[in-house]
């Protein structure tokens, strides 16, 4: 209990500037004792200290008033006075007063606005002029874009607070800040549509107050840019966690959310909003602002197109389509294939032009997209959809005549009430190539895995393979090409394979010379390796130092140990599924049916495998397909890994923890041929497209989503066929629409004459990859030079459907973000920002958190060393001054 609480207060004697909302603070000086606060826990010590100091004082006085009997009225006087002065100074030095100078400063309140740029805000549901216009529509996104540059609202939000914009998909981009307008400040040209609102200076981070400047226009792009609906997920309770969770400098008096509410992965919205509630000291209300239509759309466009990216001459094959539609229950649709064979045209070297005019085929025109369609239809299926919302898959076989690049053309043939014509089409480019892929089985034994695959490529008219069995006995027989009794060790008897599938081999047979043809042949020359793990001698040849160059083209880490400890984590009892990543699920040389769902459905039937090789792990910039799911199995907390692929150098290898595939037989013979087939094209398509002895053109996959980065990979020669010393090249993209943009591919330290550049996929269609070789020289206007002087490879960018697979606006749960939180839900753009006649716009419904603060300062050291001096002074000189008088006084 404190004794003194008047002692205990700071006492305001002064103030140098007056509080006013012009963010100059108040300086407020005030005086305090410091050790009341040291002795305000301790009542016990704090009245012993009381009573000494009563005692004293009363001692003091009564000692005197006896001695004043005896001595003269003024005498006795003075020198009590003399006493009381030296124990007044000495408490009041215990005391310690201090001067403090404090300011008062006006905190800023903050509004945050969180914008949805999902891919679901790319639907054009919105029409720019009154409902029911029969104008263009533009996209939910656009809506936004130009309510934030043509209107006023967030000037008027700016009046009371300062406002944050963000973007959310996926992730959560911060883009734009705008700080509240002072009052009296001319705002007039901050609203104009070229600038948009006004760019902030920033401010000094001490009272939250800043001053505002025009924006330059530049800046206006850079954050618009970045509100494109790019993102493949919406996210909306992870936004808002984050949003909740993030530490302020001024207090945070609402949320503003603009959305479709088209949550699809993530934190659910309302368990996020229920955890910020409790947490949250006053709960922060959020005002939800829906955009797009309520109505289920009616569409139907080309979903999928799937191609082979290389077919061959004379040989049926099955091109396949999915076809989504929305709202056509009940009603059949016509679908069309085009085909058209391209031919080069000369273009100038570093020309941006669009992609290559076609000379030959047929065209149609597309009524339902305003676009022509160019090639020879070859055929025409009518589908029927029976729900409302529906994916059919369709599938078309063509037979290529020659070698050569083929254009395909899905179109779809809809009524005129589609309400978006633009996704009818949809293209892919394939090779028609005329080489045999060549392969070279590598095995220790005679696996069962071996035995079906050699059998498998033995039938196969477009495969030539080889086997080297190293544990055989001479003379042994086998169904092959050939029978090699040893590794290759010449470039001419290894360079003639395009892929090396390796059985659990055992790899310490191979000399020094091998091994370096073996790593060459892969980085440089762009080999595929298949490298299959066994319990035999996989545990042997990862220990020894002479096969660092073989561990390297691994994409996984092995365990080095001295003593090997591998019995019994290879092996399990029962068979254990492959539990496939992400990456994994959407490889499509792993797919075993038609569609990536399809797949799934198949490989949940697929009982598993019985054992996987342990390995430490993953190395890095290797991409992991699958895991062994065995619980006890490996050798740390993490799963092995059963498969995972890596670029090295130009070449591609791919992993298996074991070789046990072959087990998918028992569902159904033709999924075990499906999947090598399509793994062993996969990992060879670095040699079978190479198109140029100079070089070598890679990416990751062959398929993309909008908005992944795409990773272009290159390997290059000079004339002389040495490996290219240039810092860099550049590669020449043209997007589906026909744009060029040139990407420039930087060389890699780690090996001579590779170079590795990157670009966003920013719309679906076929993107085509052009790299002209330095120094190719002059030759004729043909297509084997135009081929030969120039690297191409084309990759598929496709929309990801979990955005579009419900595009309704979702007006319950933005309506119960607003009424759980004490906030608002505003049906659209217009109603937010002018409100209507029973509900009050955004800017006015959210209240000002401005509140005043006191930002307490130190204690003036001056001052307390001036008091200490003076209190010195009189304590001296009031206990001097009394002995003397006291001498004169003959007093003892």
């Amino acid at each position: 209990m404190n004794l003194f609480p008047l002692l205990s207060l700071p006492w305001t004697v002064a103030a140098t500037s007056p509080a006013t909302g012009t963010g100059v603070p108040r300086e407020l000086v005030s005086y305090e004792f410091s050790r009341l606060d040291q002795l305000a826990d301790s009542p016990l010590i704090t009245g012993s200290l009381v009573a000494i100091v009563l005692a004293l004082l009363l001692f003091t006085i009564g000692s005197y008033l006896r001695e004043s009997r005896v001595l003269p009225q003024f005498a006795g006087a003075l020198l009590c006075l003399l006493r009381l002065l030296a124990i007044g100074g000495a408490v009041l030095f215990f005391m310690n007063l201090q001067k403090r100078t404090d300011r008062q400063v006006t905190t800023q309140s903050q509004v945050a606005i969180l914008v949805d740029s999902s891919q679901s805000m790319s639907v054009r549901d919105v029409s720019p002029e009154a409902p029911g216009s029969t104008g263009p529509t533009i996209t939910r996104s656009e809506e936004v874009v130009r309510s934030l540059l043509e209107t006023s609202w967030i000037d008027a939000l700016r009046q009371e607070h300062n406002v944050t914009l963000t973007a959310f998909d996926r992730q959560s981009h911060r883009l734009r800040q705008w700080n509240r307008l002072l009052s009296g400040q001319d705002n007039g040209e901050e609203k104009t549509p070229k600038n948009g609102p006004t760019q902030d200076t920033p401010g000094n981070g001490t009272n939250g107050l800043w001053q505002s400047d025009p924006m330059p226009p530049a800046s206006t792009t850079s954050w618009t840019e970045k509100l494109k609906p790019l993102g493949a997920e919406t996210r909306l309770g992870d936004a808002l966690k984050r949003l909740l969770k993030q530490p302020f400098s001024d207090p945070l008096a609402g949320v503003i959310i603009i959305s479709d509410g088209g949550q699809n992965s993530g934190l659910d919205p309302l368990a996020a909003c229920e955890t910020s509630l409790q947490e949250a000291e006053q709960p922060i209300p959020l005002f939800t602002v829906g955009v797009g239509s309520t109505q289920p759309r009616r569409n139907v466009r080309v979903q999928e197109l799937l191609a082979p990216s290389r077919l061959y001459p004379d040989d049926k094959s099955t091109i396949r389509g999915l076809i989504q539609a929305d709202g056509y229950a009940g009603r059949t649709v016509d679908v069309e294939l085009y085909v058209q064979e391209l031919t080069h045209a000369r273009k100038p070297r570093g020309a941006d032009t669009g992609p290559d005019t076609p000379t030959t085929g047929t065209q149609a025109d597309s009524p339902d997209t305003g676009q022509v369609v160019q090639g020879e239809r070859t055929g025409r299926e009518r589908i029927a959809f029976t729900s409302e919302s529906e994916a059919v898959p369709v599938e078309f076989e063509i037979t290529p005549t020659a070698k050569g690049r083929l254009r395909l053309t899905l179109r779809l043939v809809v009524p005129t009430d589609d309400q978006f014509p633009g996704d009818n089409l949809r293209q892919t480019e394939v090779e028609v190539v005329d080489t045999q892929l060549r392969l070279l089985l590598l095995a220790s034994g005679a696996t069962r895995e071996y035995r079906f695959l050699r059998d498998q490529l033995r039938r196969d008219p477009h495969t030539q393979a080889d086997v080297c069995l190293q544990m055989a006995p001479p003379g042994l027989s086998q169904d092959a090409h050939q029978i090699l009794a040893a590794f290759p060790s010449t470039k001419e008897s290894l360079y003639r394979y395009d892929c090396v599938v390796a059985f659990d081999p055992d790899w310490q047979r191979l000399d020094s010379t091998q091994v370096d043809l073996l790593e060459k042949w892969v980085g440089e020359e762009a080999g595929g390796l298949i490298a299959i793990a066994g319990p035999i001698h996989t545990a042997h040849w990862t220990q020894s130092p002479e096969l660092a160059k073989i561990r390297a083209l691994y994409p996984v880490l092995f365990q080095r140990r001295l003593t090997l400890l591998d019995d019994g984590q290879y092996g399990s009892q029962v068979a254990w599924p492959i539990a496939f990543t992400r990456a994994g699920w959407e490889a499509p040389f792993l797919w075993l049916g038609d569609t990536s769902e399809a797949s799934r459905e198949i490989w949940s039937r697929f009982p598993g495998v019985f054992g996987c090789y342990a390995v430490k792990g993953p190395k890095p910039g290797a991409r992991v397909l699958g895991y062994y799911s065995d619980p006890d199995a490996g050798l740390s907390t993490d799963p092995p890994v059963y498969m995972a692929e890596q670029f090295y150098g130009a070449g591609r290898v791919f992993y298996l923890g074991s070789g046990e595939l072959w087990r998918l037989r028992r569902l159904d013979p033709g999924y075990f041929e499906m999947l090598t087939t399509q793994l062993i094209r996969h990992v060879s398509q670095g040699r079978l497209l190479r198109g140029s002895s100079r070089g070598r053109l890679l990416v990751e996959r062959d398929r993309f989503t909008v908005g992944d980065t795409v990773v272009i990979r290159a390997q290059l020669t000079s004339a002389s066929h040495e490996p290219l010393l240039a810092g860099s090249v550049t590669c020449h993209t043209v997007s589906p629409r026909g744009i060029g943009r040139n990407v420039k591919m930087k060389a890699t330290p780690a090996r001579a004459g590779s170079y590795i550049g990157q670009f966003a996929a920013l719309e679906p269609g076929t993107y085509r990859l052009e790299l002209p070789i330095p120094d190719f020289g002059g030759g004729p206007e043909s297509l084997d030079f135009i081929e030969a002087s120039q690297l191409v490879r084309r990759i598929e960018v496709t929309l990801p459907n979990l955005e579009f697979e419900r595009t309704r606006r979702n007006e319950r749960l933005l309506a119960a973000l607003a009424t759980r939180t004490g906030g608002r839900y505003y049906s659209s753009l217009n109603e937010a920002i002018d409100g209507t006649a029973n509900l009050q716009p955004v800017a006015r419904m959210i209240e000002s958190q401005a509140e005043l603060k006191t930002i307490r300062g130190a204690a003036d050291p001056g001052f307390t060393e001036r008091l200490n001096r003076l209190l010195l002074l009189v304590l001296c000189g009031s206990l001097c001054l009394e002995w003397f008088l006291r001498r004169l006084l003959k007093l003892a």
